[in-house]
Order: C-alpha cells, then structure tokens, then sequence
C-alpha cells in the first residue's frame, strides 16, 4: 500500500516539475549510439551546453532529451512549457503594472506575448529543418541508413539546442551576434539575481518597508548607528550573497540536483498562489489600496522589458518539445498555454497593483512585516519573502557556468585554434583518458597554450562574478535591472535570434534539402509580414525604453 502511495505521489510530484539536466553518454554509450546520431563532437557539445541555460529562471529547465530515451506526453510537456514561463521575472510585474497603468499594461502584455509566441513557433519550425539536416546527414554518412526524402525527414525526433542550429543556418556574423545576445542577456540575469536575493535578505533584517516612503540612506533600524543605512546593510548582503555562497559553486562547479528542483519547484507554486490570494482576500475584505491610472506611457519602458523577461523561454523550447510522443497540433497547444499564462499574469499584476498603495520592485516583499500579526501570517509572510532567496541561489550558479561556457565559444569563434594547436589538444585529451601524468608534466614544462588555457579560465569567471557584482553595488532598483536586460538583450534573445534562424532555415530548406517545410511543421505565420511586425514592434520598444531611461516624458 505505501509502496503504491509512494508511486503516485512521485507521479504528481513530476508532473509540476522541471524535467531533470540529462546526463552526458559515456565513451561506451557514445560508441553504440554513433549511428543514429546520440553523440556529437566536443565542439557541438560546447555550444549547446553553452546557449541552453535555465532561466531560466526565469531559467532554468532543461530535461531529458536526447533522441534515444526521456520521452513523455504531450500534456506533460505542455505542462513543462507552462512552467518554465512562469519564473521569477513574474514578481517584477506588478510593480511595472501599477506604474504604466492597468490598461496600457494589459494591452502590452497582451501583445507582447503573442509577438512571443510567433517568435516560439518561429524556433519550432527551425527545429524541424534541423532534424532535417541531420536525417540527410546521416543517410550520406552511413549508407546502410535509409531514410525517405520527404516530410518524414522533418519529423522532430532529436533535440538540437538553439545554439547548434545557429551554428547550422547562420553566417559567421550572425552567430556571433547570437552569442553576445546571450551574453549579455546572462549577464543581466546575474545581476538580477544578485540585487533580489541580497535585497530580500536586506528587508528581512531591517524595519518595516511599507511605508510611503522609504530611502535608501533610512537606517536599517531606529536603534543602530546612522552608518548602517539599508544600503550599506544591502551592499553587505551582496558581497556576502557572491563570494560566500555563490563563489564556492561556481567553482566547485555545482548545479541543480533533483531534491533542489523538487525544492525550488513547490516553493514557486505555494508562492504565487498565496500571493494571489492573500491580494485577492485583502481587496475583498479592505477595498482598493491604490487606484493605478489608466495609462502611463512614462512606464512603457519598465512594463515591455519586464513583459520581454516574463515571457522567456526560447532558449529552451527544443529541449521540451522534442521529447513529446506526439507533436500533433502543437502550435495551437502552446497557444493555449500561453493564454493560461497570460491570465495567471494578470490575475497576479492586477491584484497586487489595486490591493497595495505602493507595490515593491520585489512583490514577495509587499507581504512583508504587514498589519497581520498572527502565528500563521507570519509564517506565510516569511516564507514569500524568502521565496526569491531559495530560488535564485540554487539557479546562480547554472547561470555563471552557463556564461562562462558562451565565452568560451564565442572566444573560440573569433579566435579559432590552427592545425597544430588541434593537434595537439587532441592528443592531450587522449593522454588525459590514459594517463594523467602525461599532462601534469605537460603543464609543469610550460606549454604556451596551456598556459593561455589557464590564464583565460581565470579571468574569464572573475569577470563573470564581478560585472554583475558591481552592477548590483550599484543600484538595488531590481525592476530597472528587468527593464534594461528584457528590452535590450531580452529582444535579440526572444525576437531576433528566432527570425534569424526561421529565415534561414526556410530559405536552407528550399535550396539545399529541396522540399519545402512541411505544413505540419509549419509556423502558422509563413508571410514575411509577421518577421517584419516582430522586428519593428522590437524597434518601437526598445527606442520606447531608451527615451523613458533618459527621462523624457510623454
């Protein structure tokens, strides 16, 4: 009996979760699966561990993918799709929602996330032509591997992450600009997070931070000396956040395990329904707190970039879709789910802009030392604002890994390694597998690209920790920090990079495989019309945003 209790709580459990980070194939694995095309080579394999990071939170959901084995239905994987939108970019729109006004806000959210999904079906049409290329790869490589010329060659049977199709359909220039989009992008997500976990943390330990209006030069507490202002208090924090916890990871190299997810997972759920409903039950019980405007066209900038980082999740399409049993009438379903998560988003903004006078940059902290004084309250209260700090910290250092991986590549691109150097990595790594003492005194004899190696390997990480380290020292505005990173690298990330590779590849389709896409593979927006609307909705937003950044009113 508790066997089987045990059974169907891991089933709904995994439901909610996040597929787990597959596991690289061994030597042996590799040598077995070659012919149908499980294992690349080391090169390919950089670039997609590189470009596939979870946001994502907002990152943050890879899943067992790979053509051979980790398949599940399709409710399930729609399942996943609707989970890795919803992240933590989520608590910065109600904030943004209050400040543009609430129609302008549902209006620009609404758009904002079909653009969105055009530029999701745009990824998933590329990922046809890609599994494409590889089936007309394999049929020439390995002559007793038939398959049809046809439709069939388009059918969505291999993960190929974002990063290799770029390397497959874009011009040398257009892959690096790929790259430094996600560079960039990375970037500003650090420093995201390194301004919401020490902020949170800042706001735990000092007074209350409902009032009307609180500074950031307001002592941390009425009793303690006047140096210790909630931003010095705050700076602390971050140093403490980067280089005592964080730093150890990172270097360590430690990312997700399956309790953490199981964790972060739950605690993102409980989160946002309580948030929901404790704005719900106090507009119903004390009335509207705040009365936002109509329209603001001064927060354009704040609410587009904050919308561009609450609908992120390009990046890991391929590795969702792909293990689907069925990608029967896919489009339309993901349509579905990005209206469910369209009104989760509006349920969530609009509640918190009418229930609190003045909402945070940081909702969870709204919920934070408020009149409700109870045992219970108090609990809920602390475990919102400690929400964001359990979260982000798990996901940190995948993110500072994941951007030390894009430096490589792209310094790897620019500065590509003559014959010799191959060579002679090449056989290092053979003498690695072998013995290491071949390469230990390698490196005790001082060769020059070893030594290249290492000094890159140092510099290269310091920069990744330090630049959104100062950026976070800088400013704890948290929703400034979501507003430039979602309108600026946000949109080359979510817009540009997918009409990239979707023009691309249609035009790769005609001319090298001969046969069209298939229409069930097929984006539902095929006229130029819609790749021209996503880049100048893009266009408009961005010069939208830098005009509200330098002040300019409307």
């Amino acid at each position: 009996m508790y066997k089987n209790v045990s059974f169907v709580c891991q089933k709904v459990i995994m439901l909610l979760l996040f597929p787990l980070v597959p596991r690289p194939l061994s030597q042996k694995q590799c040598n077995t699966t070659l012919r149908t095309g499980a294992c690349s080579d080391k090169k390919k394999d950089t670039r997609q561990l590189s470009i596939s990071f979870v946001f994502i939170s907002k990152m943050q959901s890879n899943t067992d993918s790979s053509g051979t084995s980790g398949t599940y239905s399709q409710t399930v994987g729609l399942l996943y799709v609707f989970n890795l939108i919803v992240g933590t970019g989520a608590l910065a729109l109600p904030k943004a929602f209050q400040s543009a006004g609430w129609l302008l806000s549902i209006s620009l959210l609404t758009f904002s996330a079909f653009m969105s999904y055009v530029a999701a079906t745009f990824v998933i049409e590329a990922l046809s032509v890609a599994n494409a290329v590889l089936s007309k790869k394999r049929r020439v490589e390995y002559d007793d591997v038939v398959v049809a010329d046809g439709p069939s060659t388009f059918e969505i049977a291999k993960k190929v992450e974002v990063s290799e199709m770029a390397s497959m359909f874009l011009s040398k220039v257009s892959l690096v600009f790929s790259y430094f989009a996600i560079i960039i992008y990375l970037f500003g997500d650090l420093a995201i997070y390194s301004t919401t976990v020490p902020k949170s943390v800042m706001n735990i330990v000092c007074s209350t931070i409902n009032a009307s209006i609180v500074k950031s030069s307001d002592p941390c507490h009425e009793s303690w000396p006047e140096i210790l202002t909630r931003m010095t208090v705050y700076r602390f924090f971050v140093i403490v956040f980067v280089v005592v916890v964080c730093l150890p990871m990172v270097i360590a190299g430690i990312t997700k395990t399956r309790h953490i997810q199981i964790m972060t997972t739950l605690s993102r759920w409980a989160a946002f329904i309580l948030m929901i409903s404790l704005a719900t039950m106090q507009l119903s019980s004390q009335g509207a707190a705040a009365h936002p405007p109509a329209y603001n066209f001064h927060g354009f900038g704040s609410l587009f970039g904050c919308a561009v980082y609450a609908f992120m999740c390009h990046h890991s399409i391929p590795s969702l879709i792909t293990p689907m049993r069925t990608k029967e009438n896919v489009f339309g379903k993901i349509a579905v789910v990005y209206g469910i998560v369209g009104v989760f988003y509006f349920t969530l903004s609009l509640t918190g802009a009418f229930a609190f006078e003045h909402v945070q940059d940081i909702y969870t902290l709204n919920f934070l030392h408020d009149d409700n004084t109870s045992l219970v309250y108090s609990i809920i209260d602390y475990f919102l604002a400690l929400f964001p700090i359990i979260t982000l910290t798990s996901s940190y250092p995948i993110i500072a890994l994941t951007l030390i991986n894009n430096f490589k590549v792209v310094k790897d691109i620019l500065c590509p390694k003559t014959g010799q150097e191959n060579e002679s990595l090449l056989e290092a790594d053979n003498q690695i597998e072998d013995n290491d003492t071949d390469d230990e005194r390698e490196a005790r004899n001082g060769n020059p690209a070893r030594n290249e190696k290492t000094i890159f390997d140092v510099l290269v990480p310091t920069l990744v920790l330090a630049l959104p380290t100062f950026l976070s020292l800088l400013t704890d505005d948290m929703l400034l920090l979501a507003s430039i990173t979602g309108s600026f690298p946000g949109v080359a990330v979510q817009f540009a990079i997918p009409c990239l590779l979707v023009t691309a590849a249609r035009k790769h389709a005609r001319s090298v495989l001969n046969f069209p896409v298939p229409r069930k593979n097929n984006s539902p927006f095929q006229s130029p019309f819609w790749i021209m609307l996503i880049s100048s909705w893009a266009g408009f937003s961005m010069i939208m945003v830098l005009l509200n950044l330098v002040g300019v009113k409307f």
